[in-house]
């Protein structure tokens, strides 16, 4: 046992550090993930979630640095957990930072690395911040629920009083609210969902308020018109009440579906290779998928942007090309792209081909680590409270999914790579803060016996 468990004394006392405001924890939760989803800069007239994102706009800068800042004077009032909680926080996510940071030494434009730098470090240090003890156990899933459905009702006014900010007449009359486009407003709509369930099964909320806000969920839901969303609210609602229930049973539960998917995966691909004499394509694979929902089988034209950044990725396959340093626009590395596509994309809409291009393989093998390491927080957060794991299991599966088709994790202040760092630096909070209490019972009833 290590020796921050060995030598536990009881948590410390809000007073211990100042009389810190627990409304802080709060504000960072809802200003970080409400800038995150509303236009850069609260530009409605640039609705394009990377835009602000690439330009580094004054007032972009303001909202985060704000952010970053509360973040860092929360995490210095609490030094005692934030030091605890960097010795124990993901590793692998650690190293991954740290590689970003030196890829400026082969990056283009190594200024633009350094600040995408900046934003990760911020965001794990308010993920800090917020972590358990200092932010209760469940508070960062019902304070995104309460910042998601604020969005929500104020989208909802929007789409219905100003139709020219809120509805998207090109896409059908889609709303899209207060956010940047119909997907995103469709996405959080589908996450309250699934977070309206988990209440659902809780004392927190009455139960009618939990009905109401799956209803209005599934309201603003249709409104979106965003197929994909309907994917999110239904795939996450299900690997929510998988998780949460005790279908399985044992030490290894986790492992043994693993292996069962995996063992169905290979009999499939087996199966189609004995008939076929060759291996399926992406087209045949995607087809029952696209049919359900309405999509074409080249994801829209994005296996076209695909097949580009390999071209890209060719040369300089180990390390990549720097951090950050590709999808800059006209007169950037990506200017081949543009002038292949005449149009100009701000990102491959592929979160694991960015990451390979920009960082290489080795760059990819430190984020398979990172996730890996989160599957066994998770894990290990089952066994100690099954329905708050659940909910980030449903999330995790759901942001690795869609990352193959956008590009959001590790990117930056987007919001699914904020939740993924606040959830990875919340969860293994809540994994040190269980040993040190374990730790202290155990000695407390050592201390009985004798």
């Amino acid at each position: 046992m290590n020796t921050a468990t060995e030598q536990y004394q009881p948590p410390p006392r809000a007073s211990t550090f100042g009389d810190i405001n627990p409304y802080v924890v709060r504000l960072l939760i809802v200003l970080s993930m409400t800038f995150s989803l509303l236009p850069p800069g609260f530009d409605w007239s640039n609705v394009e979630a990377h835009g602000s994102y690439i330009e580094g706009s004054f007032i972009f800068q303001l909202q985060f640095g704000s952010v970053f800042l509360l973040g860092a004077w929360q995490a210095w009032r609490t030094r005692y957990w934030t030091f605890l909680h960097i010795r124990h926080l993901n590793p692998l996510l650690i190293l991954l930072i740290l590689y970003c940071a030196a890829s400026m030494l082969w990056s283009p434009y190594p200024l633009v690395t350094l600040k995408r730098v900046v934003q990760l470090g911020g965001l794990v240090l308010v993920g800090i911040a917020i972590s358990p003890p200092i932010g209760g156990k469940h508070q960062l899933i019902r304070t995104m629920l309460g910042t998601l459905m604020t969005l929500m009702a104020i989208s909802f006014v929007v789409s219905l009083v100003m139709p020219r900010i809120g509805v998207d007449y090109e896409l059908g009359g889609a709303w899209r609210g207060i956010l940047t486009q119909k997907n995103t407003l469709g996405a959080i709509s589908g996450l309250c969902v699934v977070m309206w369930i988990k209440e659902c099964f809780g004392k927190t909320f009455p139960r009618s308020l939990c009905f109401s806000g799956i209803l209005f969920s599934l309201f603003m839901l249709v409104m979106a018109k965003s197929s994909t969303a309907i994917l999110v609210a239904t795939l996450g609602t299900a690997i929510y009440l998988l998780v949460r229930r005790r279908y399985l049973s044992g030490p290894f539960d986790g492992r043994r579906l693993t292996l069962a998917l995996v063992v169905i995966a290979l009999l499939g691909l087996h199966m189609f290779y004995v008939s076929e004499g060759r291996l399926p394509q992406w087209s045949e694979l995607f087809a029952p998928f696209g049919k359900v929902f309405n999509k074409s089988t080249d994801l829209t034209g994005r296996t076209d942007i695909w097949r580009l950044v390999l071209l890209e990725v060719q040369r300089h396959p180990v390390f990549g090309i720097g951090y950050g340093a590709f999808w800059l626009g006209e007169g950037s590395p990506s200017q081949m792209i543009i002038d292949a596509l005449h149009w100009i994309p701000l990102q491959a809409h592929n979160g694991y081909l960015d990451i390979l291009n920009e960082l290489g393989i080795v760059g990819v093998t430190l984020m398979a680590g990172v996730f890996l390491f989160h599957i066994r927080n998770l894990v290990r957060l089952t066994r100690i409270d099954r329905e708050e794991a659940a909910i980030h299991w449903a999330m995790l599966i759901l942001i690795l999914i869609s990352n193959l088709s956008e590009s959001e994790v590790f990117r930056g202040v987007l919001f699914q790579n904020i939740f993924f760092i606040y959830s990875s630096t919340a969860i293994s909070a809540r994994l040190t803060v269980d040993r040190m209490e374990k730790a202290a019972a155990a000695a407390a009833l050592k201390g009985t016996a004798a």
